[in-house]
């Protein structure tokens, strides 16, 4: 925690910009800057894009690259990614839309810390 905060204070220095924020790859593997969060087909063409500040999480941002998928004429049956995108949200999302998402489950879920009434 000590060197995030060091790391912060020495990033504002040195940067006019604003918006960038610390993010995380890793536990220990910081970075400062941005995030972008790309949905790809297969031949790996980009059918939706989203640009955040680095601390945002990647889970909030998986219907908006579904939503500009569908609007680039992209029937998305199937969602690859990380543990980030098997949130609750996006799990319900998935199931409404008959879309597929191959991810690790968020640990929320596959280790029990939710809450009684989910």
């Amino acid at each position: 925690m000590i060197l995030n905060t060091r790391l912060k204070m020495l990033f504002q220095k040195v940067s006019k910009d604003k918006d960038a924020k610390i993010g995380h790859k890793s536990q220990d593997s910081p970075f400062f800057g941005y995030k972008t969060h790309l949905a790809m087909t297969e031949e790996r063409i980009i059918t939706g894009a989203v640009v955040t500040s680095g601390e945002k999480g990647d889970d909030p941002i998986l219907p908006e690259l579904i939503t500009q998928s569908e609007q680039h004429g992209i029937d998305v049956d199937t969602v690859i990614g990380d543990a980030a995108y098997s949130g609750k949200k996006n799990l319900e999302l998935a199931q409404e839309k008959d879309i597929k998402i191959v991810a690790r489950l968020d640990p929320a879920i596959s280790q029990g810390f939710r809450k009684e009434e989910d």
